[in-house]
């Protein structure tokens, strides 16, 4: 999750200079001389702490501990003036007896698991309390938003639910708010206008639902905004262009709507923008070029659309670009290559006319990612970008690219070039003796002139040239012994029977497979973004004993990362049902928090895209039944072929960041056949009356065949000459 790691990088870093300049500006001033405190149950000690403080703070080590956990780990003294005490005390030694009481909570990652007690707010000095990466449960205490002196609220990484207190009036000193990586459900509070001192707000990772509030605009003082993987809907507020001094904004994998407001455009400080995994439309404003201090600039998995704005190659300060997965078009700024710091370049699915390179060479000083996926880019690769310094990841699959593989690609670490017009292999691969050093790479589907039957043909076990485009066309035209009239894949799982169906074995993991049968093949290809791809993320194979064949099939299933391909050969000519059976069964899961993911790719049947931007969440489930899609086709030379093509929408590193085609099953039928018996009488001479143009009778039954689905010209003339004898055989009686 490399993405997810360094946003929480920056975040961590931000905070930590609040922190400092926190610490300094209340001076740490502490008096030393506080008694000793030991912790021995309920007879405990509690020093010069004031009695209701001591009731408390035993009260509390309760509730923060199940029955079945071993007494709270603390040191000595329990409460401490040291900066760094879990339980921190400020004294007043101005009278006689010095009296004590609670300023700091720091119980993070002490392995409680028990709930959060109402008491806390009894707390009334309470200025810092992290009960942060723990297995606590429960909601949180309202009584909490009563702390009028509490300055930091960290309760992320644990197991809370229910709601965010509804009135947050009582925490106006609020600087820092965590609560992060819950279960939270319902709305952000309006009330949260009330803490006008909050300078950092994180609840990535929670059920929340509803609309951003627009009194988060008010908060003037908002250095940090975090609410990547919710469920918030409608617009993103024009408020938040208010916030001056923002310098990092998350509202990636939600489902917010409309067109990005211009008023961001105001957000001069603005550091990090991350806006991916919306469902966001229209252009990027022209505002946002005076965001001059851009370093993350993430808008992939969106709707957006016209052309990429010139002034993104001004953005000297980006690391970080990504708008992969929109409908953009036209061409990138010749000057983004060229940008000073740029280390993640990811662009996929422009046109009209799609991207080119740079005309002269360039090199980029820091690029290490490049992703120009379905952009539409023709001719030749240039042999400069090989050269580049930084670069180890580079993916120009799905373009129009000619000629050869260059030389200098062979101190990448990865490389895809699937599916492009290439017709020459580069020498480390076809030379020998084979190198030690070579990219793991993605060749398929070019016009290199090979010989190639099996899936390392090349001699390097990292390099995939097959399947060549020659080679889909000659498993498609090749003779066949025996004709089918239907076709159905286990998708991921073992060979077994459905009535009478027999659903093929398909748990393989190679890139490419031709069934022991020669009846069908599959072939993937791409990588994912951010998970590492390996046997688990390509196939899913359920192993339970008791399973019924239907319930096999719905928890067995097949991923790719960017394309999928199904071949079905040797069918017979004619019209037939697709029916192809889905369930998402990865992003579904509230523990991890994956079931806020959307996976959406397209579908195509025999080249025609045929469901574009198919969200698996979105499709209707009957009773009792996994989600089914049916589409109709038409097979001439006797193959059938199924894409499945993600096309960079949806989820991008939502966990477990396996984005791509997902699928359980496919069947392929002629359709129900429906059968009406006509009987005649047996006769050689049917009289005057009737013209039964010239049919002949040589039984006393005819059988006409009608396809649920279509009719072939022979189908057709069957039912008309039935219609036709129904209508005589009536006047004839």
């Amino acid at each position: 999750m490399d993405s997810e790691l360094s946003v929480v990088l920056v975040i961590r870093l931000l905070f930590f200079n609040f922190l400092l300049l926190w610490e300094l500006g209340n001076g740490a001033k502490v008096n030393n001389g506080t008694t000793n405190i030991k912790a021995n149950g309920d007879n405990t000690t509690i020093g010069a702490l004031t009695d209701a403080e001591a009731r408390t703070l035993r009260l509390l080590f309760k509730s923060l501990q199940s029955k079945n956990t071993t007494q709270l780990p603390l040191s000595y003294p329990i409460c401490s003036t040291n900066m760094d005490a879990e339980i921190r005390c400020s004294c007043d030694n101005t009278k006689n007896r010095s009296a004590c009481w609670v300023t700091a909570i720091n119980l993070a990652s002490k392995m409680l698991d028990g709930f959060i007690h109402s008491s806390l707010s009894l707390f009334k000095n309470l200025r810092v309390l992290d009960l942060s990466s723990n297995f606590l449960t429960g909601s949180i205490p309202p009584s909490l938003t009563t702390l009028q002196s509490l300055r930091i609220l960290n309760l992320a990484d644990n197991n809370l639910d229910g709601t965010i207190p509804l009135n947050l009036s009582g925490l106006q000193s609020l600087r820092y708010l965590d609560l992060s990586r819950n279960k939270l459900t319902g709305p952000i509070p309006d009330s949260i206008s009330v803490c006008q001192y909050l300078n950092i707000i994180i609840l990535r990772l929670n059920f929340l639902n509803g609309t951003i509030p627009e009194a988060l605009g008010t908060l003037s003082s908002l250095n940090i905004l975090d609410l990547y993987s919710n469920s918030l809907s409608g617009h993103i507020p024009v408020d938040l262009g208010e916030l001056s001094v923002l310098q990092f904004l998350n509202l990636d994998d939600n489902n917010l709507d409309g067109e990005l407001p211009e008023e961001l455009g105001n957000l001069v400080n603005l550091q990090h923008l991350y806006l991916t995994a919306n469902k966001l439309t229209g252009r990027i404003p022209e505002t946002f070029d005076k965001l001059i201090h851009l370093e993350t600039f993430a808008v992939g998995g969106n709707y957006l659309s016209g052309q990429m704005p010139s002034y993104i190659g001004n953005w000297v300060n980006l690391t970080k670009l990504i708008l992969i997965g929109n409908n953009f078009e036209g061409n990138l700024p010749a000057e983004t290559f060229s940008l000073p710091k740029l280390q993640r370049l990811l662009v996929s699915d422009v046109s009209n006319p799609g991207i080119s390179f740079p005309k002269r060479e360039v090199i980029p000083e820091s690029l290490i990612y490049l992703v120009l996926r379905n952009c539409e880019i023709n001719g030749s690769i240039p042999e400069y970008i090989g050269k580049w310094p930084e670069l180890s990841y580079l993916d120009l699959s799905f373009n129009n690219l000619s000629g050869g593989v260059p030389e200098s690609f062979q101190k990448l670490n990865k490389l895809f070039l699937t599916s492009n017009e290439l017709t020459k292999l580069p020498s480390w691969i076809t030379k020998k003796p084979k190198p030690s050093s070579y990219p793991k790479a993605d060749l398929s589907y070019n016009n290199f002139n090979v010989k190639c039957t099996t899936e390392n043909c090349s001699g390097l076990a990292a390099v995939n040239i097959l399947p060549t485009r020659s080679f889909i066309d000659n498993m498609k035209t090749e003779k066949c012994y025996r004709k089918h009239n239907s076709l159905f894949i286990n998708c991921g799982g073992e060979e077994l029977n459905v009535g009478k169906d027999h659903y093929h074995n398909d748990t393989s993991t190679s890139s490419f497979n031709l069934s022991p049968s020669d009846d069908w093949a599959y072939s993937f290809s791409g990588d994912y973004l951010w998970a590492t791809g390996n046997a688990i993320t390509l196939v899913r194979n359920s192993t339970c004993k008791d399973c019924t064949p239907e319930t096999k099939i719905d928890n067995d299933f097949r991923l790719a990362p960017v394309s999928l391909m199904y071949y079905g050969l040797c069918l017979h000519k004619g019209k037939y049902i697709v029916t192809l059976h889905f369930s998402e069964t990865l992003y579904s899961k509230g523990e991890d928090h994956s079931i806020t993911g959307k996976r959406v790719f397209d579908v195509y049947i025999q080249g025609r895209l045929v469901k574009k931007d198919l969200n698996l969440k979105e499709i209707p489930e009957l009773q009792n039944e996994v989600r089914k899609l049916k589409f109709p086709a038409k097979i001439n030379e006797g193959s059938l072929e199924i894409k499945l093509f993600w096309a960079g929408k949806g989820s991008l590193y939502n966990p477990p960041g396996i984005n791509g085609p997902l699928i359980e099953a496919i069947s392929v039928t002629r359709g129900r056949k429906l059968l009406f018996l006509f009987i005649f009488q047996k006769t050689t001479s049917l009289g005057n009356r009737v013209d039964y143009n010239r049919l002949s009778f040589v039984s006393d039954v005819v059988v006409g065949v009608l396809l649920e689905n279509g009719l072939d010209r022979r189908q057709k003339i069957a039912q008309w000459a039935l219609s036709k004898a129904i209508k005589n055989r009536e006047l004839a009686t």
